[in-house]
């Protein structure tokens, strides 16, 4: 007997996800969440989150209500993933996801404007938020942060290569907390770094040396920071701490905050100490 397909409606897709769209790149599911389902590809990830979830340049979002859980589509790690007819991906062997009325998704961060000031009552805001969630400057990353600061200040190699080691990586899950705070100096350095240089520098150098230490997805998200990309949730609170206003900026902020059980409290804390240096020591530009 013919079983009938589960369909979910794709609202917006990144750019990430064209090559699958188009037929020129195979993936099959990674891992499975209650809001999240991850595929892979060799290095390379693609997120389908609830549209209440936001975007991504490797994200696409479906219409769900917000109670629903990816768990009840019986999709399992190893399942393929492939393109049928009429722009219908094809999850696994019963869920079809239709991108037939989706829309591409623009990234936050291509209106920002990074060589504007950094706003004092913005960077306020997040140093408040940041105390209040995780009380400022974690102590679990103990003075590796300070390594990390001076070891780029002097462009010591060995000494980044040495401070970077003991952060990625660290903590349980998919995306450790050292890791969530690498992603978060890495993306303020890679926004605020493509007007100035070319090429690779001793930051993202150390960071993909180190990248072996923890998982293939967390390494891919980190990866993606270097290139000056995140999820829009990131995005959009690094943009409205740069240029918006202090009330929007605090909904920005909060929302990044919330995200997972410390991950957001991670990245938030990395992209406010690489904003703090930046308006001190003009640190995203050395290295």
């Amino acid at each position: 007997m013919y079983e009938q397909p589960f369909y979910l409606a794709a609202v917006s897709h990144g750019p990430g996800f064209e090559p699958v769209l188009k037929c020129q790149a195979t993936f099959r599911v990674h891992s499975v969440f209650a809001h999240a389902i991850n595929l892979v590809a060799g290095l390379d990830f693609l997120t389908i989150l609830p549209l209440g979830r936001g975007c991504g340049k490797d994200c696409a979002t479906v219409a769900v209500s917000g109670d629903f859980s990816f768990f009840s589509l019986d999709i399992s790690p190893g399942d393929e993933v492939s393109m049928s007819a009429f722009s219908r991906l094809r999850l696994g062997k019963k869920t079809v996801m239709d991108f037939s009325g989706s829309r591409g998704w623009r990234s936050p961060l291509s209106a920002a404007n990074c060589l504007c000031s950094i706003r004092d009552e913005n960077m306020a805001t997040l140093k408040s938020a940041l105390a209040e969630k995780c009380n400022g400057e974690s102590v679990a990353f103990g003075g590796v942060l300070e390594d990390i600061r001076k070891t780029l200040l002097e462009n010591d190699r060995e000494g980044l290569d040495e401070a970077l080691a003991g952060i990625i990586g660290f903590g349980p899950g998919l995306t450790p907390s050292g890791d969530d705070l690498v992603l978060g100096i890495s993306l303020v350095r890679s926004v605020f770094g493509r007007s100035r240089r070319a090429g690779r520098n001793i930051w993202e150098e150390s960071v993909r040396r180190n990248l072996h230490k923890t998982s293939d997805l967390s390494a891919f998200f980190i990866r993606r920071a270097l290139a000056g990309f995140a999820h829009e949730t990131i995005e959009r609170a690094l943009v409205y701490v740069l240029m918006g206003e202090p009330g929007e900026t605090k909904d920005a902020v909060d929302r990044l905050l919330s995200v997972g059980a410390t991950s957001g409290s991670d990245i938030g804390l990395g992209m406010y100490l690489a904003l703090n240096w930046q308006r001190r020591y003009a640190w995203c530009s050395k290295g």
